[in-house]
């Protein structure tokens, strides 16, 4: 009887696979499915840092210093590519030239130096840099209090985790003389290790999660095509009975404040509701983001009215099941109508809209109509 060959899985192999299905999985559910400047370096980033895994793996059987720097660097300029295609993601400028910098200078810097006595002082300040680049991809994940914040989290705790190890790790290079060059520099292998599988997994479901949410969330573009079709054989028929609502939940920021992820997406859901019941089933409503509705509406100024109020009185009516007691609700509500803005659907969303501003700085919980003051660009 031939004798059985043990299979030995040890971190090395776990990571190359965990890579390769998290590399998989963010090439075929974002950059394919979302194509954009983002998810394209995204997927870039996925396929360098899973290029780094196999060299890694390759290093660890060879034990060839080249190998294992290369490796090294690949699976840490990862980081910089993720930052630069979030920083993108949310319309920010793109600076390229300390990616640029990080992709050309770290694995030059660690090959150069593999197996000399200068490589572990550069493998410390790569991490190091590396560290900055983490601090900052978690800087712009949780700036500007992102729609998506629960969904943005498992990345941005992973970052700030990777830059506080960072600077332990240097801090305690400083007071490690007594140990061996070979020991400081497998710990550092394996913390490199167990620092990409972690990263990797929560930025591979934190990206996708981010781009399908929130196109999701921008909405249904047959939505506006619809009301454009439906306002042009209104226009046809000079039927001026016809207006546009832009429904606004008062103060979101304090609300996703007060609350969890999961409570503030109850009241988001509850908000959403609110406004679909309180609607007549001629109307078609547009879920715009978390906190906005748009909605084309056709009915007299009274009967409008009585919409307005009651989504207005369902809105406010505080729930006794809430998973956040003590917070009560409300909205601002823009309305348009074709006989000040016209049938052109952008000029009543605009007017809507600045009418929702006005009812927002007037206090909330109130609606205003569009005046031609509101028509104007200023």
């Amino acid at each position: 009887m031939t004798p059985l060959v043990p299979v030995n899985v040890d971190v090395t192999t776990s990571m190359v696979a965990v890579v390769t299905v998290l590399t998989a999985i963010v090439i075929g559910l974002a950059t394919l499915a979302r194509p954009s400047r983002a998810t394209i370096v995204w997927g870039v980033a996925f396929g360098i840092g899973m290029l780094g895994a196999y060299l890694w793996l390759a290093g660890h059987h060879t034990g060839l210093p080249v190998l294992r720097a290369a490796s090294s660097a690949l699976t840490v300029v990862f980081i910089p590519l993720v930052w630069i295609g979030v920083r993108i993601h949310f319309g920010r400028s793109a600076p390229w030239l300390p990616v640029i910098v990080a992709l050309i200078g770290v694995p030059v810097a660690l090959v150069s130096t593999a197996g000399t006595a200068w490589y572990l002082l550069v493998f410390h300040l790569v991490f190091l840099s590396m560290g900055v680049f983490a601090g900052l991809l978690a800087w712009e994940l949780l700036r500007g209090q992102p729609p998506a914040r629960d969904v943005v989290m498992p990345l941005a705790l992973a970052a700030c985790g990777f830059a506080v190890v960072s600077v332990v790790s240097g801090a305690s290079a400083l007071v490690s003389g007594s140990v061996s060059t070979e020991a400081q520099l497998s710990a550092l292998r394996g913390m490199n290790a167990v620092g990409a599988i972690v990263v990797s997994t929560c930025a591979a479901f934190t990206l996708v999660l981010l781009v399908r949410v929130e196109s999701a969330a921008r909405g249904d573009v047959g939505a506006a095509d619809r009301a454009r079709a439906r306002l042009r054989k209104a226009e046809a028929q000079n039927d001026g009975a016809w207006s546009v609502l832009d429904v606004r939940l008062d103060d979101p920021a304090d609300l996703r404040e007060a609350s969890s992820s999961g409570a503030f997406r109850r009241i988001v859901d509850r908000f959403h509701a609110d406004v679909q019941e309180a609607l007549p089933t001629t109307a078609d409503a547009e879920r715009v983001s978390d906190d906005r509705v748009v909605v084309l509406i056709r009915g007299s100024d009274e009967a409008v009215r009585f919409h307005l109020r009651a989504i207005l009185s369902r809105i406010s009516v505080i729930d006794t099941d809430a998973p956040v007691s003590g917070i009560r609700s409300s909205a601002s509500i823009g309305w348009a109508t074709s006989s000040v803005a016209g049938y052109d659907y952008d000029a009543l969303l605009a007017a809507a809209a600045a009418a929702a501003d006005r009812a927002r700085a007037a206090g909330g919980d109130q609606w205003k109509r569009a005046v031609s003051a509101d028509l104007s660009p200023v």
